[in-house]
């Protein structure tokens, strides 16, 4: 098996398990805390994610770069990386306080912000650290990573839910499994690669990696301020329960970026050297990346959008039966969020940075705009709007610029975009009719069913096709 195919599953794998644990984690909380706790839960993790992006500000996606190109320079990299971080993570902190505070927030909400900005800190501080596996090409320790991790909070948060402590213990669940994973890829780094966490500044280093950095912070800002501000602003204009009702959509659309996350961990790096080294292999990568991750996004949209009203009233409290309309709102902007992840990566891995960070920000602008003028009307309606059209804006603006880079193939998109959603609309029929009658699991089995068998009829997929995948994968 390559280090390609191996590194495709560990962090797919991860990434699945990771997403469960992490939505069983998340179930747990909202059922048990109601919708306004939930909603101050989920505004402070929302709130310093926001801010934690000025701890990094691209440096990781320069390290995993650069440090692939030139990996003998690697703890260079990484300890003139990690002094830089160690400064913007105090300033950082510190302003993070200031704002929650000069938002007028009452206490409980800032004592939930600032232990999230220390975990978030951690949460930097082991993703950089995970760079550096990235840039050799070791993503099996990211993997048990991400799992235990998440396993750790599972089982601390859970311990505090049921033993009914603050909802602030909700926060250190997290705060205790980031802190140990920090710890563990330290370990490894040294024993493995001989990296030690050591900052050391170097100022030749620094002004190289900063001139690249930049355009990657930017976008990095622009991205992070777009992914999350719907939940600051709903906490703002509508309240906490509204931001309750959100977290459950969010949450679930959420959990299913584990595919294309996992994948765009691997291809990054190749689309990079595909750029430079064979532009046909960069367009067939490309292509075929967009299709595949179309074939995985269809069913889970067209089918939990069917399902969407058994699944909340399954899974949740009655008084999250408002969420049902986010929801399918939310899984329809999946479809574009999936298609964005490919754009984006290969947009940053073949030096086009710069317009990647332009289209970010401009849709960060229009995000920002449209929360404020639909939240007050539709609350929790307006948001997931908003981020259905961000998402379309998105992938539409990225995509405009792919083939300056490379020759696409728009009919090959265009025909595969046409199969996979008859296959996805036949599919969500036979679930609508199932569920009529038998319980929403089956249904799903039999649209799982239904949905391969479309997929070949309409030629979306064939033998060939398949074995074009695998070999894809490992060469």
């Amino acid at each position: 098996m390559s280090s390609i195919t191996r590194n495709t599953a560990y962090m797919t794998m991860a990434s699945i398990g990771q997403k469960i644990i992490s939505f069983v984690y998340f179930m747990l909380i909202a059922n048990h805390i109601g919708a306004e706790s939930t909603g101050k839960y989920f505004f402070a993790l929302a709130f310093t994610t926001v801010f934690v992006v000025f701890v990094d500000l691209g440096l990781t996606s320069v390290l995993v770069r650069e440090s692939a190109k030139h990996r003998e320079k690697i703890q260079s990299y990484f300890s003139t990386i990690l002094s830089v971080k160690i400064i913007l993570g105090i300033v950082t902190y510190i302003a993070a306080i200031v704002t929650i505070n000069l938002m007028g927030y009452p206490e409980e909400t800032r004592y939930l912000v600032y232990l999230s900005g220390v975990t978030m800190l951690f949460d930097s501080l082991h993703l950089t650290l995970y760079g550096v596996l990235r840039a050799v090409g070791n993503l099996k320790y990211e993997a048990m990573g991400i799992v235990a991790s998440q396993l750790i909070t599972l089982g601390f948060g859970t311990t505090f839910l049921y033993l009914n402590f603050p909802l602030i213990y909700l926060i250190l669940a997290f705060t205790i499994s980031s802190f140990l994973n920090v710890v563990y890829v330290t370990v490894i780094l040294y024993k493995k690669y001989k990296i030690n966490l050591t900052p050391h500044y170097d100022k030749k280093v620094f002004m190289y990696v900063a001139k690249i950095a930049l355009p990657f912070a930017f976008a990095a800002v622009f991205a992070r301020v777009y992914s999350y501000i719907d939940s600051i602003l709903l906490s703002k204009l509508a309240g906490d329960v509204q931001v309750g009702l959100y977290s459950i959509p969010y949450k679930i659309t959420y959990a299913f970026q584990f595919f294309p996350l996992a994948l765009m961990a691997v291809l990054y790096p190749r689309f990079s050297e595909y750029f430079v080294s064979n532009k046909n292999k960069l367009a067939f990568v490309f292509e075929r990346g967009v299709k595949y991750l179309l074939i995985i996004v269809m069913p889970i949209t067209f089918g939990i959008g069917v399902l969407s009203q058994d699944i909340i009233t399954t899974l949740f409290n009655p008084e999250y039966a408002n969420s049902v309309l986010p929801l399918q709102i939310l899984l329809a902007g999946l479809i574009f969020s999936y298609i964005s992840f490919p754009i984006g990566g290969f947009l940053n891995a073949c030096n086009r940075q710069v317009t990647q960070t332009i289209i970010v920000g401009s849709v960060m602008f229009v995000n920002i705009g449209l929360n404020i003028l639909l939240i007050p009307k539709y609350g929790v309606v307006g948001a997931s709007l908003t981020a259905l059209f961000g998402n379309f804006l998105l992938t539409i603006l990225g995509y405009i610029f792919v083939p300056s880079i490379t020759k696409i193939s728009h009919l090959f998109i265009l025909k595969s975009i046409f199969q996979i959603v008859i296959s996805g609309l036949v599919m969500a029929i036979v679930v609508w009719s199932a569920n009529l009658y038998y319980h929403f699991i089956f249904a799903i089995i039999v649209g799982a069913l239904v949905y391969t068998m479309m997929l070949f009829m309409t030629g979306a997929i064939t033998r060939k096709q398949v074995k074009e995948a695998i070999l894809m994968v490992r060469n």
